[in-house]
C-alpha cells in the first residue's frame, strides 16, 4: 500500500467506520431524524445538518483541488443554509455527504503518492498536507456531530 492508499483508507474509515478514534460520519448519523439533524440543543453552535452541508462541501473542493482545479469557497458556500423541507431532504443531505466523501476518498487513492510531498502551486503547503488537514477536518466536525446528537 503507497501513501495515497493509507490515506485514502483513513478517509474510508472515518466516513465509514472501523476507526479506532470512535464513531464514523455513517455511524454518527445513524438514526438521526431530520428534525434532529435540524435542532440547536448547544446555543451558538452549528446543527448536524449545517455540519453535514460544511463537510460536504469541502469534500468537492478538496477532491477538486486535487484534481488541479483552485476551487474557491464563498461564504455561503462554506457554511451553506441547511434547508430540508422534509425527510427525504434530509436524506438526500446525507448520501450526498457520503458520495462526496468516497468520490474524495477515490480520488486520494489514485493521486501520484510521489506527487503527495510536491508544494501546492502559489501555496506553502503540500498535497498531503491538504488531504491530511481534511481528513481531520472530517474528523472534528464528525466529533461535533456526535456531540450534537447525544446532546439533542
Amino acid at each position: 500500500m503507497n501513501e495515497s492508499e493509507r490515506l485514502a483508507d483513513q478517509l474510508e474509515k472515518a466516513l465509514n467506520g472501523e476507526a479506532w478514534h470512535g464513531p464514523s460520519w455513517r455511524e454518527t448519523l445513524d438514526g438521526v431524524t431530520r428534525d434532529a439533524a435540524l435542532k440547536r440543543p448547544i446555543a451558538g453552535a452549528h446543527t448536524i445538518a449545517e455540519i453535514v452541508a460544511h463537510a460536504t462541501t469541502w469534500h468537492d473542493v478538496v477532491r477538486l483541488r486535487l484534481n488541479g482545479e483552485s476551487a474557491q469557497v464563498s461564504e455561503a458556500e462554506d457554511w451553506p443554509e441547511a434547508r430540508l423541507r422534509d425527510d427525504a431532504a434530509w436524506n438526500v443531505a446525507v448520501k450526498r455527504l457520503l458520495a462526496t466523501g468516497q468520490a474524495l476518498r477515490d480520488t486520494v487513492a489514485a493521486f501520484p503518492a510521489a506527487r503527495l510531498h510536491e508544494r501546492r502551486p502559489g501555496l506553502e503547503d503540500t498535497w498531503y498536507g491538504l488531504v491530511l488537514g481534511q481528513l481531520q477536518h472530517m474528523l472534528y466536525h464528525a466529533g461535533q456531530a456526535a456531540i450534537l446528537k447525544k446532546a439533542g
